[in-house]
């Protein structure tokens, strides 16, 4: 509401009308139009009620206020310059500072008393220059507490600050033009402002058009965001077409919040006609959907008695639950568990017109659960020809405060007797309705529309597979070898009220991959594969559904034998050894390498191994060794040697290795090796075959 400050705290916010933070209004002793001496006094206040109070028309005269807002050295302040342009009509001049204002310096302007500053009458353009305290706080206790007490804040990089309430009176000869005040904030450097609400530093700025209105949404330097920009103004696009209440305000300003240093005490905050700050963390698929919460107070234009305070926050937050139920951001029971915290204990004991016994955010929790039993009763008994809305489009008109006797008289007026007989129980005692379930809600509201959800967070979601592995791997980021291939599981789920297509797209660096399209019924959920080989090395972005995964494609690793070990060390020749290599891969990704078995320098055989990261293997081979003297066996990097005596002759004397004899110079190899000698083993007499034996640890 115009002249309030809104305070939304938990997950819905609360809104109170702060009297420390609402704007002065009209001063006691200076009549908004008199007459004195044949010239007429006027007073402005800054809160902008006074009709008069416009943007300036070409050829009027006007009064032009403007207060430029920068940053200071000390950390929780700004400093403020406040200017005005004076018509040449007006004779005489007064603004009124807050009283929080501190170390002046003017220019035309002399001061009256602690806070009123009076024209000289001859400067054009006075001006005066001071800081104002950024700080504000509110410590808020229960449920619905931000967790921290600031709802204004300067942390020195960075500030989001409540611009000055600066007041205006002057004095015009009786027969002048009228006199038309504009005001205007803006910031000196980084920042970007509003009527009520600036944000001071660096910042990005993301602008939607939607309805006629424009949205600014301000993101600050320091701000993460839990949803993209596009995600928050895609759901305030369809809260300002699908909200059947209220005008809609020519331009939306809306500040991202950040929370890494500073604990605020709300979670959102709307001030003004339009202005809403809402944390960073805040997300637009749940069905306390916050950025909406603060959206539909800009709709709410109406004050009200004591007994019709409960309807603000309690059509706010059943509209914000409502709307992202219809937008498909959250499905039908995490709505109904919005509703059903107004069953609950302490605050189902309250009584909704009676502010005083009010607990646990009652008027957030039974009253949405009230607004909505209302809203679907009257749905019932008019065939859908009438709503809440058309409700509240009468609170919203109402001239002077609304009473809960008016919110009664409108739902007589709108859906009859009966239902406005259970609106005052359900208003002036602790009754209490139930949240409705799924049939009746599609019975008051008509089905819902399909939902189609896509997840990829289960912990086999995304897997690799190839000749080194086929298993689930941890995807921030996932590392792959070429010849591998990136699998994703997607589940995709329908928990709308009816049947929806699907269509799922892989992207490699933003190229589409593979993509997979469906169908689902109501309430139905379905599993589809999304797969891609990579090649070459290099680094990828790869998208699901906007879900993304850093792929790092990098040659394997190289293994290394840990151990090599020939038994026995010593035999005759023409006899066997038996030889066995572990090979480790202490890397963190996949191995390959071709060992090289030889025998005396000369490579006999290779085998080719692959190994996943931290895998060994153990390979192994039979080989008859036909020369004698000391024979050196390697592969890899390790190497061992054996003793191979000369054959016993017939009499009992050694054959002389040297002179030749049946002696072959090779060693034969298992199957599995391919040497360069490998057509000569087949065809020497001499050769045997060798074993191979392999095993994964």
């Amino acid at each position: 509401m115009r002249g309030s400050i809104r305070i939304e705290t938990g997950r819905l916010g609360v809104a109170i009308v702060l009297a420390t933070l609402i704007f002065t209004v009209a001063f006691a002793g200076i009549p908004l139009t008199g007459e004195a001496h044949g010239a007429t006094t006027n007073t402005i206040d800054a809160s902008g009620s006074d009709e008069r109070e416009t943007a300036a028309i070409e050829g009027s005269d006007t009064i032009r206020l403007e207060n430029t807002l920068r940053q200071v050295d000390r950390t929780g302040e700004y400093g403020v310059r406040t200017q005005v342009r004076i018509p040449d009509q007006v004779t005489e001049l007064r603004i009124f500072l807050p009283e929080s204002a501190h170390g002046m310096t003017t220019n035309g302007f002399t001061r009256e008393d602690e806070t009123t500053w009076v024209w000289d009458g001859r400067t054009s353009t006075p001006r005066v220059s001071y800081r104002m305290p950024a700080n504000r706080t509110r410590e808020r206790a229960g449920p619905l507490e931000g967790g921290g007490q600031y709802l204004f804040v300067g942390v020195g990089e960075w500030a989001i600050v409540q611009p000055p309430a600066v007041n205006v009176s002057w004095r015009q000869p009786h027969q002048t033009r009228d006199v038309r005040v504009t005001r205007e904030n803006v910031v000196a450097g980084e920042g970007a402002a509003s009527d009520r609400m600036a944000y001071l530093g660096p910042y990005e700025e993301h602008v939607r058009e939607a309805h006629g209105q424009q949205f600014r949404l301000i993101v600050p330097e320091s701000a993460e965001l839990a949803d993209s920009p596009t995600e928050i103004l895609a759901s305030l696009e369809h809260a300002s077409g699908a909200l059947p209440i209220g005008d809609r305000d020519e331009t939306v300003f809306v500040i991202a919040a950040p929370t890494d240093e500073v604990g605020w005490s709300v979670r959102g905050l709307q001030t003004g006609s339009a202005d809403m700050w809402v944390r960073d963390p805040e997300r637009t698929d749940t069905a306390d959907n916050v950025w909406v919460h603060e959206y539909v107070h800009t709709r709410q234009d109406y004050s009200t008695t004591t007994s019709g305070q409960w309807i603000t926050e309690a059509s706010a937050t059943y509209y914000a639950a409502l709307l992202t139920l219809e937008r498909g951001g959250v499905d039908f029971d995490a709505f109904r568990r919005v509703l059903r915290r107004g069953e609950r204990e302490p605050q189902a004991d309250s009584i909704l017109t009676r502010p005083n016994t009010w607990r646990n955010a009652a008027e957030y929790r039974k009253g949405a659960l009230v607004v909505s039993e209302i809203d679907r009763r009257m749905r019932l008994s008019t065939d859908g020809g009438r709503t809440i809305a058309t409700v509240l489009r009468r609170v919203n008109a109402k001239n002077g405060e609304v009473r809960n006797d008016d919110v009664l008289e409108y739902v007589r007026e709108a859906a009859g007797r009966e239902v406005r007989d259970d609106a005052e129980r359900l208003t002036t005692t602790d009754a209490v309705p139930a949240a409705w379930d799924r049939s009746a809600h599609d019975e008051a509201f008509g089905r819902l529309p399909s939902r189609i959800y896509v997840s990829i967070d289960d912990p086999d979601s995304v897997r690799v597979t190839g000749e080194y592995r086929d298993q689930a791997i941890d995807p921030n980021p996932a590392t792959i070898v070429p010849g591998e291939s990136l699998q994703v599981r997607v589940r995709v789920s329908n928990s709308g009220g009816t049947a929806g297509e699907y269509a799922l797209t892989m992207r490699v660096d933003g190229v589409v991959v593979a993509t997979r399209e469906g169908e689902l019924g109501a309430g139905e959920t379905t599993v589809e594969t999304l797969k891609h080989a990579f090649t070459e090395p290099g680094s990828h972005e790869v998208t699901v559904d906007d879900e993304g995964i850093a792929v790092t494609v990098v040659e394997p690793a190289t293994p290394r034998v840990r151990e090599l070990s020939v038994k026995p060390d010593r035999v005759t020749a023409g006899e066997e050894v038996r030889v066995s290599a572990t090979v480790e891969n202490p890397e963190s990704i996949p191995a390959r390498e071709a060992f090289v078995l030889s025998v005396n320098g000369a490579a006999e055989a290779t085998h080719e191994v692959t190994l996943d990261a931290g895998e060994t293997e153990t390979i192994g081979a039979t080989v008859t060794l036909n020369e004698a003297g000391e024979t050196t066996i390697e592969i890899g990097k390790e190497h061992t040697t054996v003793t191979v005596d000369p054959p016993e002759t017939t009499d009992g004397s050694e054959t002389n290795a040297s002179t030749g004899g049946n002696a072959s110079p090779t060693s034969e190899r298992t199957p599995g090796f391919a040497g360069a000698h490998a057509v000569v083993a087949l065809v020497t007499a001499m050769a045997t075959v060798m074993i191979l034996a392999r095993r994964r640890q």
